[in-house]
């Protein structure tokens, strides 16, 4: 099998991208749901107002059946615990729009697959904290007022509130030509397993 890698460096969304994650090893002897993607994902403030703006679809669901919490990232919105995999999770992988997931789905590789792929995977993980991306999220952060009435009405009129001014300052940004590094190796599948 030829394992693909693509490193994007798009200074708003930055992603990795592998065709890894069509054949992964934890579901390979269960019928259970494990690894990445066993996960509620959580979308930051700045993923709801990019979704509001671009997916407006893919942010009505979230708002739907998320649930406000503190989390890595600031205030998120994680999609309600109690499921067994992640909603958008498929066979061949998540079903979103790459530019629609959260950060850690866009640059996150398991270290089974990373084992296939550049070095340099993991420094381009780290250069999301770089990213206008990070630096508009925090900016949100600082604007919200979170205090023990905030729900998901308020949420909601915040993410409303804050979609023009998001709006310039993306507007501004040129993501015309990212850079893109691409990397294939030939492996042999069974080799692509658990690290214990």
């Amino acid at each position: 099998m030829l394992a693909e890698f693509e490193i994007i460096s798009d200074p708003l969304r930055p992603s990795i991208r592998t065709n890894l994650c069509s054949v992964c090893c934890r579901h390979k002897n269960t019928s259970k749901k494990i690894g990445c993607c066993s996960y509620e994902p959580e979308f930051c403030l700045f993923d709801l107002i990019f979704l509001h703006l671009y997916y407006p679809d893919i942010y009505e669901l979230i708002m739907k059946n998320g649930r406000i919490i503190e989390g890595y990232n600031g205030i998120m919105l994680e999609m309600k615990v109690g499921l067994n995999q992640c909603p958008f999770a498929s066979n061949q992988g998540c079903v979103l729009p790459k530019d629609a997931m959260t950060p850690l789905c866009r640059l996150y590789i398991c270290r089974e697959a990373a084992v296939f792929g550049p070095a340099l995977i993991e420094e381009r993980f780290d250069d999301y904290f770089k990213s206008k991306e990070y630096e508009l999220n925090n900016y949100l952060n600082n604007k919200l007022i979170y205090d023990q009435n905030f729900n998901s009405t308020k949420l909601h009129d915040f993410i409303i509130e804050f979609s023009q001014p998001i709006k310039t300052m993306i507007a501004e940004i040129d993501r015309t030509k990212p850079t893109v590094e691409t990397y294939h190796r030939e492996i042999n599948i069974e080799d692509f397993k658990l690290v214990l």
